[in-house]
């Protein structure tokens, strides 16, 4: 019995010792999973531009949490979801998402989970109003079933830039000469 037990444990610690870490990517396999990864990102607005619910899920993981643009909304089921998507869809005339730019990508070396911050300009539409906008973004997104889905994220509107512009004097200037 004895021996028995020792052969068992010598097995296993030959077949734990003897496995292989996972394959690091080449840095052409991280560009393709960076590129699949914007792909997902964009296809999440044009199907957000388009109302089109069923398209916006195809980009989600089974469990998402996203985070609103104010401290009491944070939407954790999909039936939060869906109903602060279609208030959103009901406010706005339409919504048109620029090209995403700025963009950060950190991953695992495995490409099993990422994380993405971005920027973009963003023109919509209330009651025949266009405002146009720019906003940052983050998202985190995981491998599920082979294909990158969106697990988290959230949208802001960012302070504009303030510039300081010289006051122009010249209008005082010609009033002074006359």
């Amino acid at each position: 019995m004895k021996k028995m037990t020792l052969l068992t444990i010598c097995s296993l610690f030959v077949l734990v010792s003897c496995q292989t870490e996972p394959r690091v990517l080449t840095t052409d396999e991280i560009n393709k999973e960076k590129q699949a990864i914007l792909q997902v990102i964009e296809n999440y607005n044009r199907a957000s531009e388009q109302k089109n619910f069923a398209e916006l899920v195809n980009t989600l993981a089974d469990s998402v949490t996203f985070f609103g643009t104010d401290e009491g909304e944070v939407i954790k089921t999909f039936a939060d979801f869906k109903a602060a998507i279609q208030k959103q869809w009901d406010a706005y005339d339409y919504t048109k998402y620029g090209p995403l730019t700025d963009v950060y990508i950190v991953m695992d070396k495995n490409a099993t989970i990422a994380s993405v911050l971005f920027g973009g300009s963003f023109e919509a539409s209330i009651g025949g109003k266009t405002e146009n906008l720019f906003l940052r973004g983050a998202r985190t997104l995981k491998k599920q079933n082979g294909k990158w889905v969106i697990v988290s994220g959230l949208l802001s509107v960012p302070r504009p830039k303030v510039v300081n512009i010289a006051q122009d004097t010249t209008q005082a200037q010609i009033d002074m000469i006359r």
